[in-house]
């Protein structure tokens, strides 16, 4: 006999042995070795059975390999290693089914698409056989018998309707397989009888695969019976959304409204699912009982109803919202909806959808939802008209004059600039495209081309400038580099540069714009805080920023001569600015009149009386 260990190195270096890797060759050769003694102990056996299980070695394989090996054995070493490859297989067998029955009864009766409840009695007889044999493996009792399975199938098939048995080659294989399986299994039987447990395991992973098979094909006989239950919402038993697109050329001339729940996910958290489960079947049978034509779960707490009119939509409405609570540990929680609705027709309910994301409203009506479809419209045909002007680099900078009144100096010393587009010969002022513009994918070129354009401009001149920057443009690594370039190759006129920040987005992320502020004061740029007063001012928060200039909110200024409260809080602004050094800029200074009130309280004044904005210098 050749030396165990040479022969395993050399058996692992062929093609069909690639498995054996360096982690099990030491344990097969352990496995060879004891495989042709004479008077190994069972147990011992057994022990390395349960250890090929263990180290997911296939038992098919090993089967092939021991069966190579035998060939290099001599009459006497053949017999042995026939006994005790036996009682491996029983170890193996004894490790590997507690596992094997819990998994197959799991896989097929928990997959309703796996195969139906109503019909599992067709293979409950097999599973029950296939556990009864384990244990008896196990607990060394006698085997079960296995009789009259192929009529009884044969019969099942016979009585089954539908598209999928139309195919005669699926029948066909339904017969052969269950014959395969009945023979199989008879077998199986057999060599156990005979405690043939090596060659018990051969044909009991044939019986597995074949039984896998049979469940597979049937799966796919009640798959028509399952594609019924896509269209029903499984814990209110109400059509779901699939069943709402069907029934789309169904109904006409009327109207869907769709409901959600006010504070759902909060109730869910508070207390579970089952409660959040319990919600939604009261809110069904609120609605199964209510006017409407019929009633749908679309997914969550959302539910879609189907109605004759408007005002029926907006009568169900007000009854839903008045009408259910709930009582959980004591407390009871009155339930409250949002909704919208709109004529059922193709997309009306991404429509409603949409609607209900968009709008603040309880109730968005069908008027409404028309309106923001328009917008929508309009949104995306300007975001189209935006990559154009990228593309063409048709952005332009227009500048507006800034007028100094500290010191005595009284002339425009600094601008700033602001954008336009244009595009087909028009000149896009922000109201036609700022808010669309902020919210596009490419919005940070467009600043990076106003940066651009802004130090070319105030490099042939002493003027000073402001550009306006958004947290995107901070938070954007690209804008940080250009900006960066620009200041290292023109260092001076970075110091004539002022960066403005609008206030309410100074607070939303305050240490990062602080750091950002500090970063590039080292360059002599000032940075201003604009539309102060606007929100609810935080003076405190604000004096711990590193600003220069505080910009008064035009809402203040355009009001300042009528409005007794707007002349205090200028007032104030102005006060807190000098005490902490910070320069005041008055924007939308309208009138002289203005001018004339401002002029000897703020340091600059910015508006259509000192210069309109213009794509040159004055």
């Amino acid at each position: 006999m050749m030396d165990i260990s040479m022969y395993v190195k050399i058996e692992m270096n062929k093609s069909y042995f690639e498995w054996i890797n360096m982690e099990n060759r030491r344990f097969l050769e352990e496995v060879l070795d004891a495989l042709v003694k004479k008077e190994i102990p069972s147990r011992e056996l057994e022990k390395i059975g349960q250890s090929v299980y263990e180290k997911e070695i296939s038992f098919s394989k090993l089967a092939i390999f021991l069966d190579t090996f035998s060939y290099t054995l001599s009459l006497d070493k053949k017999k042995i290693l026939k006994v005790n490859e036996n009682m491996i297989a029983k170890g193996y067998l004894k490790e590997r089914l507690p596992k094997e029955i819990k998994s197959l009864k799991v896989g097929i009766n928990n997959n309703p698409n796996f195969i139906s409840k109503e019909d599992i009695a067709i293979i409950d007889e097999l599973l029950m056989w296939l556990e009864t044999l384990i244990e008896s493996v196990l607990q060394e009792k006698q085997a079960p018998k296995i009789e009259g399975r192929i009529e009884h199938f044969i019969e099942f098939i016979e009585q089954r309707i539908g598209m999928f048995f139309q195919d005669p080659d699926i029948q066909v294989d339904f017969l052969r397989t269950n014959k395969e399986l009945y023979e199989c299994a008879l077998e199986a039987v057999k060599f156990y009888e005979q405690k043939a447990y090596y060659y018990f395991v051969l044909i009991y992973i044939e019986m597995i695969a074949l039984f896998l098979k049979m469940a597979t094909l049937l799966s796919g006989m009640f798959l028509e019976e399952e594609l019924l239950s896509i269209y029903i919402d499984p814990i209110t038993l109400l059509p779901n959304r699939f069943q709402l697109l069907q029934d789309l050329p169904v109904f006409h001339n009327v109207f869907i409204m769709i409901l959600n729940v006010k504070s759902f996910s909060k109730l869910n958290v508070l207390y579970g699912y089952d409660f959040g489960d319990t919600i939604l079947k009261k809110i069904a049978t609120f609605l199964r009982a209510s006017s409407a034509l019929k009633a749908y779960r679309i997914y969550g707490d959302e539910f879609a109803v189907l109605l004759h009119s408007q005002a029926e939509a907006e009568e169900l409405f007000s009854k839903i919202n008045s009408a259910l609570s709930v009582v959980q540990n004591g407390a009871k929680y009155d339930l409250f909806f949002y909704g919208a609705y709109e004529e059922f027709e193709e997309k009306a309910l991404e429509a409603c959808e949409f609607a209900l994301f968009r709008s603040k409203q309880d109730l968005v009506d069908s008027k409404t939802i028309h309106s923001m479809l328009d917008e929508i419209k309009q949104e995306l045909t300007m975001t189209q008209k935006l990559k154009e002007i990228m593309i063409k680099d048709a952005i332009i900078p227009y500048f507006q004059p800034i007028y100094v009144t500290d010191q005595g100096v009284q002339k425009v010393l600094k601008y700033e600039v602001l954008m336009r587009l244009r595009y087909d010969d028009t000149i896009l002022e922000p109201q036609e495209f700022l808010s669309v513009l902020l919210e596009a994918p490419f919005y940070v070129e467009f600043t990076k081309s106003i940066l651009l354009k802004s130090f070319e401009q105030f490099q042939n001149s002493e003027m000073t400038f402001s550009v306006n920057f958004t947290l995107r443009d901070i938070h954007d690594k690209s804008v940080q580099i250009l900006l960066e370039t620009l200041i290292a190759r023109h260092p001076d006129v970075a110091k004539r540069m002022t960066i403005e920040i609008v206030e309410n987005e100074a607070l939303e992320e305050f240490n990062l714009l602080n750091n950002f502020m500090k970063n590039l004061k080292k360059y002599g740029v000032t940075f201003a805080l604009d539309d102060f007063g606007s929100g609810y001012s935080n003076f405190a928060q604000f004096a711990k920023l590193e600003i220069d200039f505080l910009k008064i909110d035009g809402s203040i200024v355009s009001d300042v001569l009528e409005d007794e409260k707007m002349q205090k809080l200028i007032v104030s602004i102005c006060e807190f600015a000098k005490t902490l050094g910070l320069v005041t800029v008055a924007e939308y200074v309208s009138s002289k009149e203005i001018f004339e009130y401002l002029e000897d309280k703020v340091d600059m004044l910015q508006g259509y009386y000192i210069g309109k904005p213009e794509p040159f210098l004055l």
